[in-house]
């Protein structure tokens, strides 16, 4: 047997059912479904034979089955006993990792530690993966990876609407990204003057960062040469600088590189910063964002 709960407060002379796509639950007829047995703390619970299953919960009147209200989101799925949280879903974040590098994930909401932390993902066999609940009536849910190799590399922000997914793993909503493997070669937008990602370094790297109008390409370096631009040369119509950063080494450091950074924009307008050309360059770019905000 299958054991079902959910937790639900429902109005005097209302309970609720549970309706799915076998012929224990009534093949979807709610006329059909099974009415829920109501415990103490308003648990609601059923027992139906053992079987791979797609259901849904509603709730109409207890003597019969009148007027109808379904719970929101996509089918739930299960061969296990279950404890539900009405218009919740289990949701499986996975994301190909075929290096095993140590990645986590953080989102918006309180599950996901609401971006003020980030939560370890588990490998298994090439695969980062992340199990919570999550309410399938917020549709402004983001969230967001990060990569730990020899540097640090975060992906963008993405919107998750849960209504849209029908993808499963096991119990649970499947949310499957792939892209993120190549995390050196992925682009990044900070605001609408600076991204930033890998350093190119063939034809084809210019051309896809000319295709996103990254036609200004800004490379630190630290060497014990004077000059402060190192290097500048044209390619595929892009201008890549390669900028000395030696005689910043003081106390100053941090401000000094952002006011090179505006000097930048002001020139440019929109320019391309290589991620991996300096240590901890994603946070300097932060505190860039925060300063600017507040002019």
């Amino acid at each position: 047997m299958i054991h079902l709960k959910i937790h639900f407060k429902a109005e005097f002379g209302l309970a609720l059912y549970v309706s799915g796509n076998s012929k224990y639950l009534g093949q979807w007829n709610p006329k059909q479904a099974i009415r829920m047995n109501w415990n103490e703390n308003d648990i609601w619970e059923v027992e139906v034979a053992y079987h791979e299953m797609e259901y849904k919960y509603f709730i109409s009147q207890y003597e019969s089955v009148q007027t109808i209200l379904w719970e929101s989101g996509p089918n739930r799925v299960t061969t296990n006993h279950a404890i539900d949280i009405w218009n919740y879903r289990k949701v499986c974040f996975q994301c190909l990792n075929p290096s095993n590098y140590e990645v986590y994930i953080s989102g918006s909401p309180e599950s996901m530690g609401q971006f003020q932390k980030r939560i370890r993902m588990k490998n298994k066999q090439g695969i980062s993966q992340y199990v919570c609940q999550l309410d399938i009536t917020d549709s402004q849910i983001q969230y967001q990876y990060h990569f730990l190799t020899k540097s640090e590399f975060s992906s963008p922000v993405y919107k998750l609407n849960l209504e849209q997914e029908q993808s499963y793993y096991k119990d649970a909503l499947l949310v499957y990204q792939d892209g993120l493997a190549k995390v050196k070669q992925m682009l990044f937008q900070l605001n609408k003057n600076i991204c930033y990602g890998y350093v190119p370094q063939t034809k084809e790297d210019y051309r896809t960062l000319k295709k996103f109008n990254l036609k200004t390409i800004v490379e630190f370096c630290n060497t014990q040469e004077k000059s402060l631009l190192e290097q500048q040369h044209q390619k595929d119509d892009c201008l890549h600088m390669i900028v000395n950063l030696y005689h910043f080494k003081q106390e100053n450091f941090t401000q000094r590189l952002l006011q090179l950074i505006q000097v930048f924009i002001q020139k440019y307008k929109f320019i391309y910063i290589c991620n991996n050309s300096l240590s901890h360059l994603r946070k300097y770019l932060q505190v860039y964002e925060k300063l600017s905000k507040c002019q």
